[in-house]
């Protein structure tokens, strides 16, 4: 059931010409080693500032045996939860962007077929459309 929304997904994503084009150049990109890699350490270092932010002066919002402290930041908080949480984030980021770059190679070697399939819903909708358009004016 998961394939219908993402069929849908890409189709909308293959049908200007244009944007199609840029697609099929970051679709590319991201099949490329080097640019997973830097695409990954990019994520990695909005993921740096995000665990920098301090959540100390939320504590006396929070349960006391959440233990968090005034001076705590996000990453604090994650520390103590799993001490090797930021290798599993790096590695769970380069795996995610690897696996962008399959999916995006795959949606690339299918955009022909997604722009087939995306006239042909355009025609199958467009009495609908119409109908709504005339119930619009009559009202």
């Amino acid at each position: 059931m998961r394939l219908v929304p993402a069929a849908a997904i890409l189709c909308a994503i293959a049908l200007p010409a244009a944007a199609q084009s840029r697609t099929e150049d970051a679709a590319r990109s991201l099949q490329d080693p080097m640019v997973q890699e830097g695409v990954a350490m990019a994520v990695n270092s909005i993921a740096e500032i995000l665990l920098d932010t301090r959540v100390g002066p939320l504590a006396h919002y929070t349960d006391p045996r959440d233990d968090i402290r005034p001076s705590d930041t996000l990453r604090d908080l994650e520390r103590r939860k799993d001490p090797h949480f930021e290798e599993k984030l790096r590695d769970g980021t380069r795996r995610a962007v690897a696996t962008a770059g399959a999916v995006s190679g795959d949606a690339l070697a299918m955009s022909s077929e997604l722009a087939r399939t995306a006239e042909r819903l355009k025609g199958a909708l467009a009495p609908l459309a119409d109908a709504v358009q005339a119930y619009s004016d009559d009202n």
